[in-house]
């Protein structure tokens, strides 16, 4: 992973290479610009000093005098400081202010003579063997009656003016360094300008991050940094707003299930369990706060539960049933299950909502024995009753002294009958003021 640069080291070096790049180019165009006028201005003085000259060689050429051409050019270039050769269209030297013309060799292969005896003015720049020094050169066209009779070459040392130019170049370069340092400080300046807003800005979002919704964002004077940092202050008030509702959202979800008698458990595609309240956890003995992420079958272990939650899973349908609960005394426990829906409608598990029926199952199993036992009761008293006045009804009537027994019979029944009646009834009005919290209790001493 590249290692990450601060934003001040991203935008402060290319500020000061462009700015060195164009000092550099500006120094070096400027350079070269002067290198190229003064030898143009010193080639524009050699050209002067030769045709200066002109008319006196000339005199001297038609007829040819040698003699007098060399004299002329040593005094010339003694007091001109130029030195100053005379060369004829077939080359030979006939005259130089610095050396003897006989010594010199043919010149006619030189660059500036050769473009002097076309006519033309011929400039050249070069190191001089004969003088150990570099030298520009000036040849022009020397003629007669319209007829080419010669070629004056001036020449100067360039040493002053590569020495001038040396001087000029430091001068430039001393500048230029001045003027990088100065511009490195103001890009430094402007570098930290552009990034201490967004440093700023970075500092915020590190609040924003560790859950400081509250902090607010300074705005810069930059009107799209000014722009950025309201649009992160307002982001950061909505998160608060949405952070805050679905707290208190979750909150209340809890309360609520932590409130109900009825255990509840949410449980996804996979059977992990997404949630479960604390009367769920306390049916089966085991930490609400573990239980999130974990496999049911991990966590409760009950075949008849497992098997109702991985129908209710793949049928995708409410479902009930009941199940049996062995540990810490026998309890019974109706289950209902329903689909769970996120809120793109799709199915992610099933919900199952436990209910202790214990009690409901005894009291419903009590009163299916009571109901037994009393239609006993009434069907004994009733088939006595009903066999005596049969019997009766046969002919016992006739015989006084056995009808008399019969009747007592059915009268001590229909009694029995009778005090079974009170005593439902008696059963009924208790439930009755039970149910309305009517009954009165008294502290009865015996005797």
């Amino acid at each position: 992973m590249n290692k990450r640069k601060k934003l001040i080291w991203q935008i402060f070096p290319p500020f000061l290479l462009i700015t060195l790049l164009s000092l550099l180019a500006v120094s070096w165009y400027a350079s070269s610009s002067l290198r190229h006028f003064f030898l143009d201005q010193a080639a524009a003085d050699l050209k002067i000093r030769a045709l200066l000259v002109e008319k006196q060689i000339v005199a001297h050429l038609a007829p040819l005098n040698p003699t007098a051409v060399d004299t002329i050019c040593k005094e010339i270039g003694k007091h001109a400081a130029t030195r100053i050769t005379v060369i004829l269209p077939s080359g030979k030297v006939i005259g130089d202010s610095r050396e003897t013309p006989s010594l010199m060799d043919n010149h006619a292969n030189r660059p500036e003579i050769a473009t002097a005896l076309m006519g033309k003015t011929g400039m050249s720049r070069r190191y001089s063997n004969t003088l150990m020094q570099k030298m520009m050169y000036v040849a022009v066209p020397l003629q007669k009656d319209q007829a080419p009779c010669g070629v004056i070459r001036v020449s100067l040392p360039t040493t002053s003016i590569d020495r001038e130019l040396r001087s000029i170049q430091i001068k430039i370069a001393l500048g230029g360094l001045l003027i990088a340092v100065v511009a490195a400080g103001i890009s430094l300046l402007i570098s930290r300008r552009i990034s201490r807003p967004i440093e700023e800005m970075k500092k915020g979002a590190d609040h924003f991050a560790a859950g400081d919704l509250t902090h607010r964002l300074t705005a810069p004077d930059s009107e799209e940094l000014a722009g950025l940092a309201e649009a992160l202050n307002q982001m950061a008030a909505q998160l608060d707003r949405r952070i805050k509702t679905i707290v208190s959202q979750r909150n209340e979800l809890e309360t609520v299930l932590a409130s109900m008698l009825e255990g509840v458990v949410a449980i996804d595609n996979e059977e992990r369990i997404i949630n479960i309240n604390a009367a769920a956890a306390g049916f089966f003995d085991c930490n609400p706060e573990e239980c999130p992420g974990r496999n049911l079958q991990e966590v409760i272990r009950n075949s008849a539960l497992q098997l109702f939650v991985r129908i209710s899973i793949s049928s995708k349908v409410p479902k009930e049933d009941d199940i049996s609960l062995h540990h810490n005394g026998e309890k019974t426990l109706h289950l209902q299950s329903s689909p769970l829906l996120d809120a793109n409608k799709e199915h992610i598990g099933t919900l199952v909502v436990f209910n202790d029926v214990t009690h409901l199952r005894r009291l419903e199993d009590m009163r299916r024995d009571f109901v037994a036992n009393v239609s006993h009761e009434l069907r004994t008293p009733i088939t006595s009753i009903r066999g005596y006045v049969e019997t009766l009804l046969d002919g016992a009537l006739d015989e006084r002294e056995d009808a008399e027994n019969f009747l007592q019979v059915v009268l001590r029944q229909s009694e029995q009958l009778e005090e079974i009646i009170d005593d439902l009834l008696a059963l009924s009005r208790i439930e009755r003021e039970a149910k309305d919290a009517q009954i009165h209790f008294e502290q009865m001493v015996l005797k």
